[in-house]
């Protein structure tokens, strides 16, 4: 997949140099975790899956973990 260019606002450019000093994180690393954490969050369970269809391992762990925290946040709300 041909890597995609974007630019930051100077907001989320700052907030990304912090956590980075924090947590000695790479930036590409970051990214990746941010827009699966976004992207599995925003769509449904079935797409996801049929996403991954040929996940790897870690990959389908950490969608179904997040599934189950996003019911568990859909449930405390009613």
């Amino acid at each position: 997949m041909p890597r995609e260019h974007f630019e930051l606002n100077s907001d989320i450019a700052k907030l990304i140099d912090k956590y980075n000093e924090i947590n000695d994180t790479d930036f590409n690393e970051l990214v990746n975790k941010a827009l699966r954490f976004y992207l599995v969050n925003q769509m449904s369970y079935k797409d996801v899956q049929d996403a991954l269809k040929e996940a790897d391992v870690e990959t389908s762990r950490y969608v179904d973990e997040a599934m189950h925290s996003s019911m568990g946040d859909i449930n405390r709300n009613y």
